[in-house]
């Protein structure tokens, strides 16, 4: 498979992940889930770990081999938690919050389950495949 197909691969595979996991997110509110809106949702946080990610490729720049995995995940994991945080404060408008401090510890635990799928379908990257780090590469 030529490049250009596996980032097409990398590139469906994080919309169809992010989708879902926003469907577990709707779901975890007691929001109405339907397909509609987590593809809606899935859509709009893979637009924002598109732009992010290629701000992170200029600047990032060249990345010492030795240093991509603690590069990757000093880089990913809070940029990845600010992403995560936008779409709980997306995913959450409009719920009947009941109690705060429940609200915020449910969203948190999504929260890092998004992060953890985010990384988890960066195994699908170009590089991923081969067993490297994307750092600078990702979609977000």
């Amino acid at each position: 498979m030529n490049d250009a197909a596996l980032m097409l691969l990398y590139a469906a595979a994080k919309l169809v992940a992010y989708g879902l996991w926003c469907a577990v997110g709707l779901n975890l509110l007691s929001r109405a889930t339907n397909v509609s809106a987590s593809i809606r949702f899935g859509a709009i946080r893979w637009v924002i770990g598109l732009f992010v990610g290629i701000f992170l490729f200029f600047a990032i720049g060249p990345i010492d081999a030795d240093a991509a995995a603690r590069t990757y995940v000093l880089v990913y994991t809070p940029v990845r938690a600010v992403e995560w945080g936008v779409m709980a404060f997306l995913i959450a408008r409009g719920v009947d919050r009941g109690s705060p401090a429940g609200l915020v510890v449910r969203l948190s635990i999504w929260c890092a389950g998004g992060i953890f799928v985010s990384f988890l379908t960066d195994l699908l990257s170009p590089e991923g495949l081969q067993g490297r780090f994307c750092v600078g590469r990702c979609l977000c």
